[in-house]
């Protein structure tokens, strides 16, 4: 049985919004990020890469818990859940194993004769991309073979997904308690493990505190605005303030303090923005391409640079880029990942925030 709602939640939050341009905006953050890693290209951009994938975190705490509370049910949640992850997923996957055979320098027969191709099936299907991130013979000659590094954060999406439902069960007496409470272990075990790296060199503490635990204090940072929200709005000049100011010393001021309070701060301009710069909710209009945008980035740069091609002109191979990648997650929204989102019994995220977009625009 679905459990009880601690709070009540705003009305406020049901108006029309703009998470999906925000989700758009992070996840191209995310290919600028690797585009400027791959290229060297020394282009400014004001979210990096590990912020960008923060902010999805944060909304996914604010919207995902939201959708939690408004399931018939534990199995409709995570029925709801695969259906957005998954499939694309899934398809991103297979579709460059097998693509990637036409320019591995292996031959058809030892390609997919070859133990690393199963491997990266077997390891990638069940979102263990750390096991085996390289096909055989793709690559190569690239400044890193990886063929889809940022399949990592999709096992810590679901990881928090399935927390959901626990984090709710914690939540029936003093909620603000039990968030506070995860938010600071999450926060602590990030400053360890970063101790750790510092003082060993063993970049295993630098990759465990970027993992599940450590991104934690980004979930429950979206689900206190969620549960606190009207408290917050009317309080909005301080705590706008107040986050602005958090946020912009996390970059200048290495100081533990600021550090702890930056994904709260983080959260509460993604949230407010969201609600406050409504006008953008006409985003959605046309479909949600971020979750494409995120899939598809990463092999499409690879596959530019084995090619060679633009590599004097890093414009055009910026906007090469980015056309391919934005081609492909239109096909995949419409061809693939809507069919999903439009099965019977499912009222995902997308369903939720647009009805009442569309009902605005």
């Amino acid at each position: 049985m679905k459990d009880k709602l601690p709070v009540t939640f705003s009305s406020f939050i049901s108006g029309k919004n703009s998470f999906d341009f925000l989700r758009f905006f992070f996840a191209f953050s995310v290919f600028v990020y690797h585009f400027r890693l791959f290229t060297g290209t020394k282009m400014y951009f004001p979210i990096s890469g590990p912020m960008a994938v923060a902010g999805f975190f944060i909304i996914s705490g604010f919207l995902i818990m939201r959708s939690y509370y408004r399931s018939t049910g534990l199995t409709d949640f995570a029925i709801k859940r695969i259906r957005r992850i998954v499939p694309a997923y899934f398809f991103v996957v297979i579709a460059c194993a097998f693509f990637f055979s036409l320019i591995s320098s292996f031959s058809f027969s030892q390609y997919f004769g070859s133990k690393t191709f199963f491997k990266y099936l077997a390891a990638n299907l069940c979102f263990l991309n750390f096991i085996q991130p390289v096909l055989p013979g793709v690559f190569t000659t690239n400044m890193l073979p990886y063929v889809n590094g940022s399949l990592w954060t999709i096992k810590v999406e679901l990881a928090l997904y399935a927390s959901i439902p626990l984090i709710a069960l914690l939540l029936k007496r003093k909620p603000i308690f039990v968030l506070i409470g995860l938010y600071f272990i999450s926060f602590v075990f990030v400053y360890y493990m970063n101790y750790l790296y510092g003082i060993t060199g063993n970049r295993l503490y630098f990759t465990l505190s970027a993992q599940f635990l450590g991104q934690i204090q980004f979930l429950t940072s979206g689900i206190i605005i969620l549960f606190y929200f009207d408290f917050l709005r009317k309080q909005m000049k301080f705590f706008l303030s107040f986050s602005v100011i958090i946020f912009l010393s996390n970059y200048f001021i290495p100081f533990p303090v600021i550090a702890f309070l930056y994904p709260f701060a983080f959260a509460i301009l993604i949230v407010f923005f969201a609600y406050y710069f409504k006008q953008l909710a006409c985003f959605s209009k046309y479909g949600d391409f971020s979750y494409g945008m995120y899939l598809f980035h990463y092999p499409v740069i690879q596959l530019i640079i084995h090619f060679g091609w633009f590599k004097e002109n890093k414009i055009v191979f910026f906007l090469m880029s980015f056309m391919m990648t934005l081609f492909l997650s239109v096909l995949s929204w419409h061809l693939l990942e809507k069919r999903f989102l439009t099965k019977k019994r499912l009222h995902a995220v997308y369903d939720e925030t647009r009805e009442k977009n569309k009902n605005n625009i």
